[in-house]
């Protein structure tokens, strides 16, 4: 007789309220279906489940989420589950419910934090919404440093993305003392060879949502400074627009280089976006604070060199082809003009790390609860 099987339940609930996809999302999905090739089929079961049982599955949702194979699963009640995962925020985690049930059976709780960006920079986060159309919380200081203490209080592993995130949560002072691993994520493809671009203009792009932390003002300001010299280079902005960030859409929309050397593009599928990164020479990665910062691994896998702001979290990479900057945009530009000049380093294979290196160490964290 085969021996039950144990139930991992996966919370897809800011998959099904977010409906797009930006860093955080395909985080999720590319964990998830790391986690269904990784883990042993015969041991594990790998089920979605949501904390809000009033929210509906939207009537289109995106193809890209689709391809989650735990989110393809009908959903199941969580009480049936011997493991439950946590793998990004959720401010409506029902932890009372949630700590009756660790008493009362052996219930194990596994959760990602991946920043803890609305306790350090408050006023990076959205502002709340009074009407949403579904009872999800959004996050504000107060509320998310209630859901971190609980958070870490009720969970048998914290799974901390980057020893920066480790190190601002230690200067808290809290007292709670859970077991804490820190697992880099990384790339979601393997790395390719590194080749010239054929293109004699300089191709650049930045990959992020364009928020007002994410640094797309001083990036746009250096390129302006490279563009009054007659610099033959070109940027590409792939993301979609965020929150807090009106004055900087209107500068990028009515651009005198618009559609010219200066490209916005929103809501690419991947193989669109391996499409700039081929005819690209550098990628950026400027935002002022990050928990990880995945477009880093992103950009060094697919062949380019990467200038990015000099913050901890970044600084914790030893890659080849990766350059710092460290202050406006004169120095940004005067970065951008000496790292053309050299030549992209060799990878060695495996070099850059990748999210099945991040889902190996997880499963074996799931392996020992």
């Amino acid at each position: 007789m085969n021996a039950k099987k144990i139930k991992i339940g996966v919370d897809v609930t800011f998959l099904i309220f977010s409906n797009r996809v930006t860093g955080i999302e395909r985080v999720i999905v590319e964990t998830n279906k790391n986690l269904f090739k990784i883990l042993d089929s015969q041991l594990y079961e790998l089920h979605p489940f949501i904390t809000v049982p009033e929210l509906k599955f939207p009537a289109v949702i995106h193809p890209y989420l689709l391809s989650d194979p735990v989110l393809a699963k009908p959903l199941i009640d969580f009480h049936e589950c011997d493991i439950l995962f946590f793998g990004s925020i959720n401010l409506n985690i029902p932890f009372k419910e949630l700590l009756d049930l660790k008493h009362n059976r052996n219930l194990k709780i596994l959760t990602i934090v991946h920043d803890i960006l609305p306790l350090t920079n408050p006023e990076w986060v959205p502002d709340p919404v009074a009407n949403t159309g579904r009872t999800i919380k959004l996050s504000t200081k107060s509320s998310f440093q209630i859901y971190l203490q609980a958070t870490l209080a009720l969970s048998d592993q914290v799974i901390l993305t980057s020893e920066h995130v480790e190190k601002e949560i230690g200067l808290l002072g809290w007292k709670i003392k859970p077991k804490v691993k820190v697992i880099p994520l990384g790339a979601f493809d393997s790395q390719i060879p590194v080749s010239a671009s054929n293109s004699d203009t300089t191709n650049t792009l930045y990959i992020s949502t364009v928020e007002a932390r994410k640094g797309h003002a001083e990036l746009l300001a250096a390129f302006d400074l490279l563009w009054q010299d007659e610099f033959d280079i070109t940027l590409t902005l792939i993301g979609t627009k965020g929150w807090k960030v009106e004055t900087l859409i209107e500068t990028i929309e009515n651009h005198p280089m618009k559609d010219k050397k200066l490209f916005w593009r929103q809501n690419l599928v991947d193989s669109q976006v391996d499409e700039f990164y081929a005819s690209s020479d550098i990628a950026f990665i400027v935002s002022e604070g990050e928990g990880f910062g995945l477009a880093l691994e992103e950009g060094l896998s697919k062949g380019l060199k990467v200038i990015a702001r000099d913050i901890p979290v970044f600084r914790e990479r030893n890659y080849p082809n990766l350059y710092f900057f460290n202050g406006a945009a004169r120095e940004l530009s005067e970065k951008i003009r000496e790292v053309l000049l050299l030549p992209t380093k060799p990878l060695k294979p495996n070099e850059i790390r990748t999210m099945g290196s991040f889902a190996n160490e997880v499963v074996q964290l799931i392996e020992l609860l």
